[in-house]
């Protein structure tokens, strides 16, 4: 039996979205890798969670900044997305 999915709040919700359509990138003047602002962070990959309860995954700076919606899940494996939307519909937000 799957477990029931956990409605993510609005604002939740809408800062995914936010982080995903209009991602700030930067790049890392020591490395020249491309880097994610994301919030008051920078970093080269975002976690994510899934409503689930169960799935949690990390979506990379690379993917993300071509729209390649990727989740690389931590047990393993990888789910991927043709739009935010659908993203957003499978219960995955920002951790």
């Amino acid at each position: 039996m799957m477990p029931e999915k956990m409605p993510w709040s609005t604002e939740l919700t809408k800062r995914t979205r936010l982080e995903l359509e209009e991602m700030l990138t930067c790049t890392d003047p020591d490395t020249g890798k491309k880097q994610w602002a994301l919030g008051s962070m920078v970093v080269d990959a975002a976690r994510f969670k899934n409503a689930d309860g169960t799935r949690f995954g990390m979506m990379t700076v690379e993917n993300a900044a071509v729209d390649k919606w990727i989740i690389q899940l931590d047990g393993g494996g990888e789910e991927s997305y043709e739009t935010v939307d659908a993203l957003l519909e499978a219960g995955w937000a920002l951790d």
